[in-house]
C-alpha cells in the first residue's frame, strides 16, 4: 500500500527529503557563444549571485563572464551532477579537472572539504547552447563526513538504458543513472559514498513514457523513500495524480504501478533515511551547528588545501572534447567508444 504526499515544484529546487539534502534542476536556453565561451548577448542588467529570475530564459548564475559557479567550498556530503544537456567544465582544489556533458554524470564526495568550480562554456557560436543539469546533494552519515574527497566521472556511453515498451524505444525508456532496476546495474560509486552499500538503496533514474504506458517501481523497506518527480506530463498511481512540476514522496510495502496519462518525462530518487541530526548552512552539511562553524573556521584558515588555478572561474579551450583528469591530476580518462544500447 502506498503512503505518500504530492508536493508542488515551484522553482529549480525539487523538495526532496532525507537522505537527499537538495536537488536542483537548471534549464537554460543559452544563446550563441561569442567565441570566448560567454553569451554573444552579454546581459547589461546582470547582478552577480542574483540572476535566477532574469526573464531572459537563461541565467549567468555566479559567473563573471562565462556562465557557471566559480570556486566555492563544500564539506560533509556528496554531489551527483547529471549533465543532461550542454557542457560543464570542472576544476577542484586537488588539481582534478575535466569536461563532461550531454548525458554524463559527475560524482564528487566533498568529505572533509574541497573547493571546486563548475563553469558552463558556450561552445557553439552559430547556434544556441541549450543547457539542462540536475544536481543532487546526497547526505553523508556522521562516520563518513570527514572522509578524503574524491571525484569520478560516469560517461553516458556506460549508462544502462532499459526499454519500457515494445514500441518507440526512444520515447519509452529508463536510464539507470545510479543503482539498479530489475537487475540492471549502473556503475557502482566509490567506497566512501553513502550509495556504496546496497542496503542504502540509493537509486537515481531518468525516464520517458508515452500516454497509456506503465512503469513499475518495486517495493522497498519502510525506511526507504521513493521520490517520483514529473518534469513534464502526468501520471496516475493508486488514488494519486502526479502532474507536471510535482513530486510524489512515498513509502510502500509492495510494488507500485505508474500509468502515464500523457506523454511524460520523469525522474526517480530513492534512498534509505539517515537517522541522524542534520545541520546545513551554505555549502556545508554536518550534524551540528558547531561542526558547521568549525567548517567555516577551517576553510578560513586553510582554504581546504588552497586553489591551484590562476582563475576562480577557469575554463577548458573550446575545441577540447570530454575528458577527466583525476587522482590529484596524475591520471586521465576519456569516454569509451562503445554505446550502451537499450535492454
Amino acid at each position: 500500500m502506498l503512503n505518500g504526499k504530492v508536493y508542488p515544484v515551484n522553482s529549480a529546487r525539487i523538495p526532496v527529503q532525507n537522505p537527499y539534502i537538495l536537488i536542483a534542476r537548471h534549464v537554460d536556453d543559452y544563446p550563441e557563444g561569442n567565441g570566448e565561451m560567454a553569451p554573444v548577448e552579454f546581459p547589461r542588467d546582470w547582478q552577480k549571485g542574483n540572476d535566477f529570475t532574469s526573464g531572459r530564459g537563461w541565467n549567468m548564475y555566479h559567473g563573471e563572464y562565462v556562465p557557471g559557479f566559480p570556486a566555492h567550498p563544500h564539506r560533509g556530503f556528496e554531489t551527483i551532477t547529471y549533465a543532461k544537456n550542454g557542457i560543464i567544465d570542472h576544476f577542484d582544489s586537488h588539481g582534478n579537472y575535466g569536461r563532461y556533458g550531454n548525458g554524463d554524470i559527475q560524482w564528487m564526495i566533498s568529505g572533509r572539504g574541497l573547493q571546486h568550480a563548475e563553469m558552463f562554456p558556450l561552445i557553439e557560436t552559430e547556434k544556441n547552447n541549450p543547457f539542462e543539469i540536475v544536481q543532487i546533494w546526497l547526505n553523508l552519515p556522521a562516520h563518513k563526513k570527514m572522509v578524503p574527497p574524491s571525484y569520478k566521472m560516469y560517461w553516458h556511453e556506460n549508462i544502462p538504458v532499459i526499454k519500457l515498451a515494445d514500441k518507440n524505444p526512444d520515447k519509452n525508456f529508463l536510464k539507470v543513472l545510479v543503482g539498479s532496476y530489475n537487475g540492471v546495474q549502473a556503475e557502482r560509486p566509490v567506497e566512501n559514498s553513502y550509495g556504496y552499500e546496497e542496503e542504502n538503496h540509493i537509486n537515481v533514474w531518468d525516464g520517458k513514457l508515452e500516454k497509456g504506458e506503465r512503469f513499475v517501481i518495486p517495493s522497498y523497506p519502510n525506511d526507504v523513500k521513493v521520490q517520483f518527480y514529473v518534469g513534464d506530463g502526468k501520471f496516475k498511481v493508486d488514488d494519486y495524480l502526479v502532474d507536471r512540476n510535482s513530486l510524489l514522496v512515498y513509502t510502500s510495502d509492495s510494488e507500485i504501478t505508474f500509468t502515464a496519462e500523457e506523454d511524460s518525462e520523469f525522474m526517480v530518487f530513492i534512498g534509505k533515511e539517515i537517522k541522524e541530526e542534520i545541520y546545513a548552512y551554505g555549502p556545508f552539511v554536518m550534524n551540528t551547528k558547531a561542526e558547521v562553524v568549525q567548517a567555516y573556521e577551517d576553510f578560513r584558515k586553510n582554504q581546504f588545501g588552497g586553489w591551484p588555478w590562476s582563475s576562480s572561474a577557469p575554463t577548458i579551450p573550446s575545441d577540447k572534447g570530454r575528458f577527466s583528469v583525476y587522482d590529484k591530476g596524475s591520471k586521465t580518462k576519456y569516454p569509451p567508444k562503445k554505446t550502451t544500447s537499450a535492454q
